[in-house]
């Protein structure tokens, strides 16, 4: 699975970088760092159009640059959302520029698409680079796991409060 590798690439790239000397803090962040590396699929996914996992790949790997040269990452405390932020920020940019690419070949694959034989269609499915669709369905777990943990911590502690005035 070429999706699954992406993310344990460029999360040992970013462990290896960012994370050299706080393995706690590496692992502590890691789903932040997870939902940073899948979110140019998310956002090309909601526009329906893909991208081949080299390009979402040399997407991740512009971010990293950029904050390698521009960032103060010396200064930064939680490197997953200063790396989320750059992401997203990366999209809301250049994401027009992605989108334009990935409509163009989302055409020539399907002009080449209509020109093959019954045969060749059907082999076309598991040739396909489903890289957006799957790191898309990552980043929707991802963000529905955190909701859900957020939503159960504040019932904890809604809970705590009513028995410490109960008891008061």
């Amino acid at each position: 699975m070429a999706d699954s590798d992406l993310v344990k690439d460029t999360l040992h790239r970013l462990r290896k970088q960012f994370y050299p000397d706080d393995e706690k803090g590496f692992f502590q962040q890691r789903s932040m760092l997870v939902k940073a590396i899948t979110t140019p699929a998310h956002w090309l996914d909601e526009r329906g159009v893909k991208l081949p996992e080299t390009r979402i790949r040399a997407i991740l790997d512009e971010v990293i640059r950029g904050i390698m040269h521009y960032g103060a990452t010396a200064e930064i405390k939680f490197f997953c959302r200063y790396f989320l932020f750059a992401v997203q920020e990366h999209m809301k940019h250049q994401g027009e520029k992605y989108y334009e690419e990935g409509k163009s070949l989302r055409f020539i694959t399907d002009t080449a698409v209509e020109n093959l034989t019954k045969k060749q269609r059907a082999r076309m499915a598991d040739a396909q680079d489903a890289t957006t669709a799957r790191l898309a369905d990552l980043h929707r777990l991802y963000a529905e796991t955190a909701v859900k943990k957020r939503a159960a911590a504040k019932a904890e502690k809604a809970a705590a409060k009513a028995q410490l005035d109960l008891f008061s």
